[in-house]
């Protein structure tokens, strides 16, 4: 029976450090491939059979723009109209306590942009981890995005910010977030 819950413990860990991992890889190569391209992700994951790592292609959702993201980044607060998102290379790391609950923690090595969101700015909230459950066939995965809210936005949510720099911030005209792969619950993948 102990050896039962070592193993399903074992897996659900891979899955969250799988989803945890598939979010920082999509945040880490998304300011290089924004466009009509779409970009290249790594997933990976490590648990008690080892290592694994998988090529996916995602493919961008119809309803962003085809240019490159002005800023892609992690939160890292808020303040009324304003969100700051860390940039460069983001790290999210994943980690699960005895007792079962998971936590996260992020860290960024690059400059903090003032990003304004307006009445104007279209806010999207990306739920491609919705269809992770492996890797995609083919290799390739749809992303996907539906209507979102600023409010929704917290602790190791990932941006994607197109808009118009007006000093030292940006006034956005589309936002795209990703919520945490593990939220304080658990195991949610997005879902």
């Amino acid at each position: 029976m102990k050896r039962t819950w070592i193993i399903v413990g074992g897996v659900l860990l891979i899955v969250v450090l799988a989803g945890a991992a598939f979010v920082g890889g999509r945040l880490l190569n998304t300011q290089q491939s924004q466009g009509a391209k779409g970009g290249q992700i790594m997933l990976s994951s490590s648990g008690p059979n080892g290592s694994q790592k998988v090529s996916v292609q995602l493919e961008p959702a119809k309803e962003l723009p085809t240019t490159k993201a002005d800023v892609v980044g992690i939160f890292k607060q808020r303040s009324d109209a304003s969100i700051f998102v860390g940039t460069g290379q983001v790290k999210t790391m994943a980690s699960k306590a005895p007792d079962g609950t998971v936590s996260m923690t992020s860290e960024n090595d690059g400059p903090t942009v003032e990003v304004v969101v307006t009445h104007d700015t279209i806010i999207y909230r990306d739920v491609t981890m919705k269809q992770f459950d492996g890797p995609p066939e083919g290799g390739k995965m749809q992303q996907v995005v539906e209507p979102g809210t600023i409010d929704e936005i917290g602790d190791n949510s990932t941006l994607q910010v197109w808009g118009e720099r007006s000093g030292d911030r940006i006034v956005a005209k589309v936002l795209v977030y990703s919520l945490p792969a593990v939220l304080k619950g658990g195991t949610s993948l997005g879902r």
